[in-house]
């Protein structure tokens, strides 16, 4: 890699070619040096060729020749009498973010105007502070666009992610025959780790998912990718029961996250021919039944199993229940009851089923709109600190 592609440049990158001296030279040989060349800060001084050290322009004349009678006393001197014995030394490869931290830590008031690079004995050259200041503050400003353009490109990168995400999900809003679905994410960051998904089967049973995966990102991401992926891949060989579902995406997860990350998941499995519901639970939050003949609404806690990835072959057990006209099931994850207020406290399972009681009754679309109104008037905001999912299913015969 030649030199110019160093993102950071080096000592050697800005150190100022000077001759160097022999340390018999006069003082008064060299006060002409200066005298002639006012663009010089220092000179390097070697005995026999190896280095001494510097003649510094400030030093040598305010501090060595300043007074009266000096230059008669001092000018026929060798210049190694007026060394300056406190000069930093720096080697070539320093990159110029470690020369100023050197630097600040031998001179914290940055007194010093340059200092010599030298290398196996031998200067290289003088490095003005001037010089090595303008060069970092390039290199920052370099820094800054090249970070500029990369953050550009990871936001570009991200939000084509999050893109392909949210196109992976089914229509927010759908009815098939008399089941009429609603749903509903809220990202807390550009890539979320919930997911709900529906399939509607061609014996008339529709297939209900929600899922939420540990954390947050692209590897959240790629996770519930892989778990849409495999439970089309399921049905479409085959597999329509929650617990085979659930099973066989568990073991996606395994060879997915391994382990370093798991997923709760509901799945339901609605048969309105046969008018019932057949549930299945990894981890997730429990749902919640309406039943219109008796106007409850009801957690539904009879199953429950290991969240997805945590254990190989895991099994889920499942159960069934009537789902008739008129009744509705809410599915949801935890987003939704562990969102807070201003004061941290939990938006809560009480607060929820106060809305569904007051609700459930009415068409999914309405019970999603105020579930949803309810938790942001109870934190004021929109933007939630987990990911808030939805997924509504009533049962609504047209005859």
């Amino acid at each position: 890699m030649s030199r110019s592609h160093h993102i950071i440049p080096t000592l050697e990158d800005i150190s100022r070619p000077v001759r160097v001296f022999d340390a018999l030279t006069t003082v008064r040989e060299v006060v002409d040096i200066f005298q002639k060349d006012p663009s010089l800060l220092a000179l390097p001084i070697a005995d026999e060729g190896r280095f001494l050290g510097i003649v510094n322009r400030k030093t040598l004349f305010f501090q060595r020749l300043g007074r009266q009678f000096a230059m008669e006393l001092y000018g026929k001197r060798p210049i190694r009498e007026l060394l300056d014995e406190s000069h930093v030394v720096m080697e070539p490869e320093r990159d110029i973010n470690a020369a100023l931290a050197t630097l600040l830590e031998a001179d914290p008031a940055l007194g010093t105007d340059s200092f010599p690079v030298v290398s196996g004995g031998l200067c290289l050259g003088i490095v003005a502070v001037s010089d090595l200041m303008m060069k970092i503050s390039e290199s920052q400003a370099h820094l800054l666009s090249t970070l500029h353009c990369l953050s550009a490109r990871i936001r570009e990168e991200v939000d084509k992610a999050s893109k392909i995400q949210h196109d992976l999900l089914p229509p927010p809003e759908y009815r098939f025959d008399a089941l009429a679905v609603s749903a509903e994410v809220v990202t807390s960051s550009e890539i979320g780790g919930d997911f709900y998904d529906y399939v509607f089967l061609d014996d008339g049973r529709l297939v209900l998912v929600v899922a939420d995966v540990s954390g947050h990102g692209v590897q959240s991401g790629m996770v519930t990718t892989a778990a849409k992926a495999s439970l089309h891949t399921l049905i479409a060989q085959g597999v329509t029961t929650p617990s085979r579902l659930l099973r066989a995406m568990n073991n996606a997860i395994l060879a997915t996250a391994r382990q370093t990350l798991l997923m709760t998941c509901q799945v339901a499995v609605i048969d309105q021919r046969g008018g019932s519901i057949t549930l299945a639970n990894a981890g997730h939050n429990f749902p919640y039944l309406y039943r219109k003949e008796s106007d409850e609404v009801t957690m539904i806690t009879d199953v429950a199993g290991y969240p997805l990835g945590f254990e190989e072959n895991s099994s889920y057990e499942e159960c069934a229940l009537p789902f008739l006209a008129g009744d509705t099931l809410f599915l949801y994850t935890d987003g939704v009851v562990e969102c807070r207020d201003s004061n941290g406290e939990e938006f809560g399972y009480g607060r929820l089923e106060a809305v569904l009681r007051g609700e459930m009754d009415r068409p999914p679309t309405q019970v999603k709109q105020r579930v949803m109104e309810a938790t942001t008037h109870f934190t004021g905001t929109r933007s939630f600190d987990d990911d808030v999912t939805l997924l509504i299913t009533s049962f609504q015969p047209t005859t």
